[in-house]
């Protein structure tokens, strides 16, 4: 008797510990209330790592309202007591864990959840979110032009959330490093469009209703998860292997714009020849109405597999197709570990438009990046340490680029392009800051760089390129 009681111990302990059982030792605690970037402390929350995204919402175009339900499942990284969303301006109608009812709070855009008991250490859970409510534009010190769910009169929709805007119409952990993967199940009146982050996988129709489910399988960063309302005009192109890129213009939207898109898919193949294979299962643009920010700054954003454009001839230009393009290796499938590592993204972006324009010749690449640096202007920033209130400017931009044609002049062109093709392999659905850019940089070229970056990331004063 007392050899069965041994072995039907045994096997609890073995069953606890994979179920989590450190737990019981574990102290309870409320999940941090940022994620620990050091510029933005607040933005992201702590103690749980998101798996995906479910996001039911019912949308009047007209009205600008939605009623909403968002689901999350999620690992807890801590001993929960309580854990926190971001979450801005919308009713909250109630929130469940595990499907028992969870009391909650809020301050200001930071959502306090409650579960009915702790939440175990390593264990998954799930948090469904039921919300309602007409979705407010938001402006960031990093960024103060109105940026998330934006609305025009006739009643289209565009979502544009870099770098924290998110979280103004779904709850989440709205930072890049917690990244998941999203469903959208979108429902819209007829004749109404849903353009969405991943690749189309039902349409049905109910009365006059139309429900558009959309898929991000591969891990994104809450800012890139965006929808678009419209009633669009569907231009598709094959791509390298077959792949689908699929762009939805406007019906007023002009053919002498349309045309600019039709780079695409020598473009990815371009890119998949120096980076390797293009990160997403799908491609395309999506072409927004003249609102914010559009209605203030001639923009584009990298939303992961469909790229967002102002409806400006500027921004159906060459240059910045390509720019958009090059951020679903690097900022999209690479993201972000803080958000001061933004010249990663943005530099290496501006740089893909100068490889692009050069074919990848040296000298005519040499020539690009002479031009460019006769036009750059020092400030008190670094490249490599913009200021929290000035992420966006030519120090990230252009200051990025020229950095990296100052490493290819460093270290060779063939090590300079192992060294892209195996950043983007090694980090590809992941997340990556400058450190790790720095170490790989010198584990490819086997050379001490500390120097060369002091110099050319960390100074206020950029050298002039050599000869």
């Amino acid at each position: 008797m007392k050899k069965i009681q041994f072995w039907f111990m045994l096997l609890c302990l073995i069953l606890l510990s994979s179920w989590g059982c450190q737990t019981q030792t574990e102290p309870v605690v409320d999940g941090a209330s940022g994620i620990g970037d050091p510029y933005y402390p607040q933005m992201g929350n702590g103690g749980y790592d998101v798996q995906n995204y479910t996001i039911a919402l019912d949308v009047d175009p007209h009205a600008n309202t939605i009623n909403g339900s968002t689901t999350i499942l999620a690992n807890a990284t801590e001993h929960l007591g309580s854990f926190n969303l971001d979450f801005h301006a919308l009713t909250v109608n109630s929130v469940l864990v595990d499907n028992i009812p969870a009391e909650f709070s809020r301050d200001e855009d930071e959502m306090t959840v409650t579960p009915s008991k702790p939440l175990a250490l390593n264990r998954p859970f799930t948090v469904v979110v039921n919300y309602h409510g007409t979705p407010e534009l938001i402006t960031f010190d990093a960024f103060p032009i109105e940026m998330g769910w934006s609305h025009a009169q006739d009643g289209t929709i565009n979502v544009w959330g870099e770098p924290n805007a998110a979280y103004t119409w779904f709850p989440n952990n709205n930072h890049p490093r917690d990244k998941a993967s999203y469903r959208f199940e979108i429902t819209v009146p007829k004749p109404w469009i849903v353009a969405a982050s991943g690749s189309l996988k039902e349409t049905k129709q109910d009365g006059d209703k139309t429900l558009f489910v959309w898929e991000m399988e591969q891990p994104m960063a809450s800012y890139l998860a965006s929808i678009n309302i419209d009633q669009y005009e569907l231009f598709t192109q094959k791509g390298p292997g077959g792949m689908t890129i699929r762009s939805y213009f406007p019906p007023d939207y002009p053919e002498t714009l349309r045309i600019g898109f039709n780079i695409l898919p020598s473009a990815i193949d371009f890119f998949d020849d120096l980076f390797g294979p293009y990160p997403f299962d799908e491609y395309g643009v999506v072409i927004s109405d003249n609102t914010a920010p559009c209605n203030t700054v001639d923009t584009a954003l990298e939303v992961q597999s469909l790229s967002i454009h102002c409806p400006s001839e500027v921004m159906a230009s060459e240059r910045v197709i390509i720019h958009e393009l090059a951020h679903q290796w690097f900022g999209d499938s690479i993201s972000l570990e803080n958000w001061k590592d933004i010249w990663l993204k943005e530099g290496l972006a501006v740089y893909s438009e100068w490889l692009w324009e050069s074919k990848n010749d040296p000298a005519a690449l040499a020539r690009i990046a002479k031009l460019h640096r006769s036009g750059f202007f020092d400030s008190p920033a670094s490249v490599g340490e913009p200021p929290p209130d000035g992420l966006y400017s030519d120090e990230t931009y252009r200051g990025g680029a020229l950095v990296l044609q100052a490493l290819r002049l460093q270290i060779g062109d063939e090590a300079f392009l192992e060294l892209l093709k195996t950043y983007a392999e090694r980090y590809r659905y992941g997340n990556a800051g400058t450190d790790e850019f720095i170490a790989l940089a010198e584990e490819v070229s086997r050379q001490d760089l500390k120097g060369f970056f002091d110099q050319w990331l960390f100074s206020q004063r950029m050298p002039d390129l050599p000869d």
